[in-house]
């Protein structure tokens, strides 16, 4: 593998350029060209939505399904979900989500390397943020891959493949200098209504960023424990952490998102309903898992009702079903599905809280890990539209895996994350559960003979095709064997 350390010249693999006015037509506006000279203004905005897309949708999916919030209706549809059901991984198995995600991070990348005679800090800068927080997920979900010379387009069609620590080490220098151009004294170019984010508010973009931070550095920290040298290096990036601002609001986009065809929010296009009021395909088929349901119902959490609501198309069902098994479940619900025109989440301040709540604990930033879990859990029920937080933080206080004085202070804390993140950030789930092993005692999908939940997605079909000579030959059981770097259990 080829070490890395400072990425110094990276340019095109894959561009999506979609205009200013016309972002959401993106089937119409998809171009193959050199975008070196196009105003980062235009190009950011396409960048931020189509990659918010894959990662609302794809990533979000299978994030659901392998880290066991999500099932299926198995009466109205009897193979619901069946290849995720029966980890049919290979190839082709969500191959989609590798070629998509580096195709829009290219644009980033194209925005990053921007040269003309305006300042274009404030975009490069959350450029950098944006990178760092998509890519992060390529490794998370495939260990070694194309980073040094993956957009290099034309210059290079077989990229090698980097060492999964080394571009975490890169992707938090980005953070870094994302950050640095941010506090530059001079005038950037206005971003303003480019960005479909943050509105141009630097301030956000600097609380995201050191958040993003967070996420890899927590990621780091059990196979810190491990190494030496990477213990060295992640308390000295921790210490950088010590007293900034972290996420206090939900990141969301919405790039104008409206209830006619082709301009839906793009998580409600595929689970919520047509603009005549159609129930779609996916929303119908998708339930929570009988884990997922009675966790929450079993400890009469409020978010229950808001996550899920009784299955209108099937008896007014309210109920989980087993992975792959029998029966019919209740649907997506109201806190989720919040409307054609509504906000698409991306991170939630849910998320930035028990990161936080996790470093505190382990011993690696000051504060108070009680008062940050507490905040969390607040914050998962705001952002759902629940009710009652305080009674459900005081009745659960003492619950052996939800509550924070219930004996594992950390399974709460990453428990609790998991039910934050259901159905929004999916793949956060998969990739907290194959690194601390929480929630314990998720499920296998019913009929399943493999050993454990799949710990990776496998290389795709595109790299052999394209990259046979520096992609890693892999068989089915590498989904359940080949662990990411990070995963130390």
């Amino acid at each position: 593998m080829k070490k890395i350390f400072k990425i110094t010249s990276i340019f095109l693999i894959f561009t999506a350029f979609i205009s200013c006015d016309d972002y959401l037509d993106v089937n119409d506006n998809i171009v193959a060209q050199n975008l070196s000279d196009t105003d980062p203004n235009e190009l950011i905005v396409g960048a931020q939505t189509l990659s918010a897309e894959t990662y609302t949708n794809r990533l979000n999916r299978i994030g659901n399904w392998m880290g066991v919030s999500w099932s299926g209706n198995y009466l109205a549809f009897n193979d619901a979900y069946g290849e995720e059901s029966r980890y049919q991984l290979s190839s082709t198995f969500y191959n989609d989500v590798w070629d998509d995600m580096n195709r829009y991070i290219s644009n980033f990348v194209i925005i990053e390397n921007h040269q003309d005679d305006k300042n274009w800090d404030d975009q490069k800068a959350a450029a950098k943020i944006l990178k760092a927080f998509y890519f992060q997920y390529i490794v998370d979900l495939y260990g070694d891959v194309p980073y040094s010379e993956a957009f290099e387009r034309t210059k290079n069609l077989t990229p090698v493949y980097d060492d999964a620590q080394d571009i975490y080490v890169s992707l938090i220098d980005n953070i870094d200098e994302a950050i640095a151009l941010i506090n530059k004294s001079e005038a950037s170019e206005s971003f303003g209504a480019a960005d479909i984010t943050f509105g141009g508010d630097m301030a956000r973009w600097e609380a995201f960023a050191n958040t993003i931070k967070l996420r890899l550095l927590v990621r780091l920290i059990l196979k810190a424990e491990t190494d030496a040298t990477l213990a060295t290096y992640v308390n000295s990036k921790f210490s950088e952490l010590n007293g900034v601002q972290f996420l206090t609001q939900d990141v969301t986009i919405n790039p104008g998102y409206s209830d006619q065809d082709d301009r839906q929010n793009p998580f409600w296009e595929t689970y919520g309903f047509d603009p005549v009021g159609n129930p779609e395909t996916m929303g119908r088929m998708t339930g929570p898992s009988d884990f997922a349901f009675n966790l929450l119902d079993n400890s009469n959490d409020p978010r229950l009702n808001r996550l899920w609501k009784p299955n209108a198309a099937n008896g007014n069902v309210f109920a989980g079903t087993q992975q792959g098994g029998g029966g019919n479940a209740a649907s997506i619900g109201d806190g989720i599905l919040k409307g054609a025109d509504a906000n698409l989440p991306i991170m939630l301040a849910a998320e930035s809280y028990f990161l936080q709540a996790e470093a505190v604990e382990r011993g690696y930033l000051s504060g108070n890990a009680k008062a940050l879990f507490d905040q969390g859990i607040t914050s998962s029920f705001n952002s759902l539209g629940a009710s009652g937080a305080s009674t459900y933080i005081t009745a659960t206080d003492s619950d052996g895996s939800l509550g924070f004085n219930g004996g594992n202070s950390l399974e709460a804390i990453i428990t609790q994350k998991w039910i934050a993140l259901t159905s929004v950030s999916g793949a956060e789930l998969w990739i907290e559960y194959n690194r601390t092993g929480f929630p314990s005692n998720l499920p296998l999908p019913n009929g399943s003979t493999d050993p454990n939940i799949p710990v990776r997605l496998l290389y795709p079909a595109s790299e052999y095709s394209g990259n046979a000579a520096n992609v890693t030959v892999q068989s089915r059981s590498d989904a359940f064997t080949s662990k990411i770097f990070w995963d130390v259990n």
